[in-house]
């Protein structure tokens, strides 16, 4: 393994990420972005993105690819690597892949969140055998069958009426009541194949080679058992955090980690931009995200000068 060197190193390819890397560009910095098989993290799930400014509408994946795009084509080096681990060295970083060792100056954490986990028994033995996270991704696989989606915010909502299009019945199982935007729910309350089953929890998923069914922890039509083909959990995220942890960067009660305005942790030239961080009043939104990325490039720059903060105009 080599030791390739950089100015700025960017951890995850979404928006966040790939924002950093084009303000980096910009600032001349020799940047390296890193990204997974599929860059831009959980927006390449949404089918519709109508909030994202520039576009009336423009799917997730679409957007993501034109993240990575406009990075590389400004002068960023893309690789389809995933950082494993990072240390402090020689007063900056050396990054590990797995596949290669890279050197920087300093690093931008962009790795963003991961769905949330039911945490109840069959969940794991059954993941990808039924129990899906993504319904953009496998709603085709359930042409004519029923389904189940689990939570009642945003994501759970959208993906009850990707899968309506496909599916033959769904059921939206929830804890409390809904919590996606007005909006969201009439627009799913006008199909007719989506049914709300309230105040209930999923507490088993069973199966044998696959999903076969779900159990509630109180009874629905007379049942607390309730056949479905397939289980899509949408009940939030959960940040990727564990690099930060291992480098002693502080984190949140809640994992987050902590950022000033300008994006700096507690770790000289580490910096940390998006849905993984607290910032943006924890608006986890694309343009938030794009927006914290330009700020950490912004810091990084201002950091390698020598120059951390400006004066503010008086």
């Amino acid at each position: 393994m080599s030791n390739l060197k950089y100015d700025l190193i960017v951890l995850g390819s979404g928006a966040a990420g790939a924002s950093a890397a084009i303000y980096a560009t910009r600032y001349n910095l020799k940047t390296l972005m890193l990204g997974g098989h599929m860059p831009g993290g959980l927006i390449t799930e949404a089918m519709d993105v109508e909030n994202y400014p520039g576009y009336l509408s423009i799917s997730g994946m679409s957007l993501a690819d034109k993240f990575v795009q406009q990075a590389s084509a400004l002068g960023a080096e893309y690789r389809v690597e995933i950082a494993k681990s990072i240390k402090q060295i020689n007063g900056g970083f050396e990054v590990d892949t797995g596949m290669e060792k890279y050197e920087s100056r300093s690093v931008i954490l962009a790795m963003g969140t991961h769905h949330r986990k039911l945490g109840v028994p069959g969940e794991v033995e059954l993941a990808g055998r039924g129990v899906s996270y993504c319904a953009t991704c496998d709603a085709p696989f359930y042409k004519g069958k029923i389904v189940a989606v689990s939570g009642g915010g945003n994501s759970a909502v959208e993906a009850a009426q990707d899968l309506a299009v496909h599916a033959k019945q769904v059921y939206l199982i929830y804890r409390s009541q809904l919590k996606a935007a007005p909006i969201y729910i009439d627009q799913m309350r006008a199909k007719s194949n989506i049914v709300e089953v309230p105040d209930t929890n999923i507490v088993e998923i069973k199966g044998e080679n696959k999903v076969a069914s779900v159990v509630l922890d109180k009874p629905f039509n007379n049942s607390n058992e309730m056949n479905v083909d397939g289980i899509f959990v949408q009940i939030g995220y959960v940040p990727k955090n564990d690099i930060a942890k291992d480098m002693g960067i502080e984190l949140t009660q809640y994992g987050f980690v902590k950022v000033d305005a300008g994006m700096g942790t507690n770790i000289k030239g580490a910096f940390c931009a998006g849905d993984l961080n607290n910032g943006s009043n924890m608006l986890h939104q694309q343009v938030t995200s794009a927006a914290e990325g330009a700020i950490a490039a912004q810091s990084a720059y201002r950091y390698l000068s020598g120059v951390e903060y400006l004066v503010e105009a008086q």
